[in-house]
């Protein structure tokens, strides 16, 4: 096919979306049948005398060394094929660029700024329910807005907590958990010195920032992370809230590789604390966000 496409002047970009997805194996698609295609894909855009003729794009949740084979002396290492470019969040000046063209009133800019933040799929999502309600005539509240927003969205954050592995849940959660010190109804807890934690873990945290899912500031000093989006940093909660005694037996074995027993104890403790005590968690609602109510 590329042959005859090069023999008309023609060049075919092949996007393959979701890639990783051929790195997982099953009955009728063995770890042979992974290797044997990922060797195939690379000849065909590299070695083959037709390959002036494709250019191959594809795109993965997470960077190719990470979820595929694992590399061998006598394999090629990805990047020597693969070109590797991170997705980021708008920047400030792009998200206001394109509200500013929405014409939104400043109830929704706001709103919709505690959601998305600058995630290209949260924006595009606002934007579609706000063409499509004003298309009908209609003028949003903010609270209605927000609930459909978020109802529209929720698939989302419920990926991106899935997505992440066992350390990216834990550091998600003591992020949220260090942001709740001294606000959680009848609980005084102290975790202790977290920035040593999150000092340890910094490449993973970098790559949750590339990501979009939380977000550097430097106060006093000091590194402070927070979430990106609140309904994000309230899914997080709520993920803390159903913990049960075997997942919270499986989370200490986690804090237990990069913390003392001391402070695993105490973090233990804690997420104990808001399992067992709902109304301690609809009291946190008033001040991680306005709109996370909508959701309790």
């Amino acid at each position: 096919m590329l042959k005859k496409l090069g023999q008309q002047n023609k060049f075919l970009v092949l996007l393959l979306d979701d890639y990783d997805a051929t790195f997982r194996s099953h009955s009728q698609y063995t770890e042979t049948d992974v290797e044997v295609f990922l060797s195939e894909c690379r000849n065909l855009a590299y070695h083959s005398s037709e390959r002036k003729y494709l250019s191959m794009i594809v795109t993965s949740i997470r960077r190719l060394n990470e979820t595929g084979p694992s590399l061998t002396p006598e394999k090629s290492p990805w990047y020597n094929h693969y070109a590797f470019q991170q997705l980021k969040p708008l920047n400030q000046k792009e998200v206001e660029l394109l509200l500013n063209k929405m014409k939104m009133p400043p109830g929704l800019w706001d709103g919709i700024q505690e959601i998305a933040d600058g995630n290209p799929l949260l924006l595009q999502n606002a934007g579609f329910l706000y063409y499509h309600k004003m298309r009908s005539g209609e003028i949003p509240s903010t609270e209605i807005f927000a609930r459909e927003l978020i109802a529209a969205t929720e698939h989302f954050f419920q990926d991106t907590w899935q997505l992440a592995n066992e350390l990216e849940q834990t550091l998600l959660m003591l992020i949220a958990l260090s942001n709740l010190e001294g606000r959680v109804q009848k609980k005084r807890y102290n975790l202790g010195d977290v920035n040593i934690i999150f000092s340890q873990k910094e490449r993973e945290l970098i790559d949750l920032e590339q990501r979009g899912v939380i977000k550097r500031t430097t106060e006093q000093e000091k590194t402070v992370y927070s979430f990106s989006s609140t309904i994000m940093e309230w899914w997080v909660i709520k993920e803390i809230e159903k913990t049960n005694a075997k997942t919270l037996k499986q989370r200490e074995k986690v804090f237990l590789n990069f913390m003392s027993h001391q402070q695993a104890k105490k973090v233990t403790n804690v997420i104990k604390y808001l399992s067992e005590n709902k109304e301690a968690i609809k009291s946190i609602v008033k001040w991680v966000s306005k709109l996370a109510a909508y959701l309790a």
